[in-house]
Parts: structure tokens; C-alpha cells; sequence
């Protein structure tokens, strides 16, 4: 999903029509009068804040859905991150076979997924940070296991992390190719004067991303 052309937010072409014709409608005493152009001002103001809230809260929401959308083929990135969550489960139930389940790296693996499970599957910056948590921890299993495992074992460890690190490497290029984009660009009109003021009046943030630098604050412990 592109990207549609960058919007601002400004009084310009049916806007200004709008606003010539209500001028035409006022008694031709006002025209010439202050209290036309606050009746001007004050509908400009509407136009602004009123429409331009309304354009910038669909536009959020847009970008933010395009986070579990699927493309032509019917692969989303959502998607993805369940199908390595499906495999890191495979891992982790391996994992507590050979190491024991109350051994600490398959404790911890068991709580980064749990953590993903509970996770808002919608918010790019949660399913980051989840992502981030899980993919260390099954990496340190995989590792711990190995060294334990028979040679069965051990070949079952690598077919799963084999699609655990396939689904990252799909789920990593996919944000960085087609939902940050969206979002980054969104963000740069959304931080834009008056589009900063209208998303204040009518609650709306910053589109989360997919990515290290919105996870400021975030413990790696599940």
C-alpha cells in the first residue's frame, strides 16, 4: 500500500469558494463592516479546524490500518508475526523437552511469547517491542538448547528456527518498505503547523512504527 500524495492543511480552492460565497450572502452593510470579517474568520476557523481535524483523523486511521493490511497476495505483516510466534511456540515446547520447563531460558521465552500473545496486534510500536523481546530470547533457547539437544533434536531446533528468522526477515522488510514509510510520512504533516494544533483540538498522535526508535522507555523484560 503507497502513500498517497503528502496533504496540508490550509485554506485554499473549494475552501475559499465556501467562504466567497457566504460573504455574497451577508447584507451588503456587513460586508463593509468588522463583524464580516469576524463572520469570515470564524467560518475560516471551521474549515480549518473542523474539516482539517476530520481529514487528519482518517488519515491516522488510515496508516495506522495499513500496519495489518494484506497486500495482492493476501500476506500481511500481522500475518507474519503470528506464523514466528507459531514457530517460536514449536521452539520453546522443544526447548522445555531438552532443558528441562523450568530451565531459565525456556521460562523466559515462554513470557516474551505470552507477552506477544497479549500484545495489540494493530500497534506497530507494541508489536515492535514484543518482537524485539521474543526474537532474543528465542535466539538465546535455541542456542542453549543446541548444546544440549541429540542429533533429532537438533535437526527439529533448525527447521524451526529456520522459519522463525525467515517470518523476521519478511515481517522487517515489509515495515521498512511499505507501513514506516506511510507512517513517517504522516508524522512529518502531523508535526506541520496547523495540522499539530488540529490533532491536539481532536486527539490525535504521532502513527506508531515499526522500529527501534519508538520503543524509548520499553524494558526488555516480559
Amino acid at each position: 500500500m503507497q502513500l498517497q500524495e503528502q496533504e496540508t492543511f490550509t485554506i485554499s480552492g473549494q475552501q475559499l469558494t465556501v467562504l466567497g460565497a457566504a460573504e455574497s450572502r451577508l447584507p451588503a452593510p456587513a460586508r463593509k463592516k468588522p463583524a464580516a470579517a469576524l463572520f469570515l474568520a470564524a467560518l475560516a476557523l471551521v474549515s480549518v479546524f473542523g474539516l482539517g481535524g476530520f481529514k487528519l483523523r482518517g488519515r491516522y486511521d488510515r496508516v495506522c490500518a495499513a500496519f495489518s493490511a494484506s497486500d495482492e497476495y493476501g500476506n500481511s505483516i500481522v500475518q507474519d508475526l503470528a506464523a514466528q510466534a507459531d514457530a517460536a511456540a514449536s521452539l520453546i515446547r522443544l526447548g522445555g523437552r531438552i532443558l528441562g520447563e523450568e530451565d531459565a531460558d525456556v521460562s523466559y521465552a515462554a513470557q516474551a511469547l505470552d507477552a506477544y500473545n497479549r500484545s495489540d496486534k494493530q500497534n506497530a510500536a507494541d508489536q515492535y517491542r514484543c518482537n524485539a523481546n521474543l526474537t532474543g530470547a528465542v535466539g538465546d533457547l535455541y542456542l542453549a538448547a543446541g548444546r544440549r539437544a541429540d542429533d533429532d533434536a537438533k535437526a527439529q531446533l533448525e527447521a524451526l528456527y529456520a522459519e522463525f528468522t525467515s517470518r523476521q526477515a519478511i515481517v522487517e522488510r515489509a515495515a521498512a518498505n511499505d507501513y514506516n514509510p506511510q507512517a513517517q510520512a504522516y508524522n512529518e504533516t502531523a508535526r506541520a503547523f496547523p495540522a499539530n494544533v488540529i490533532g491536539a483540538l481532536w486527539g490525535v498522535s504521532s502513527a506508531p512504527l515499526f522500529d527501534a526508535a519508538d520503543t524509548a522507555g520499553f524494558s526488555a523484560a516480559p
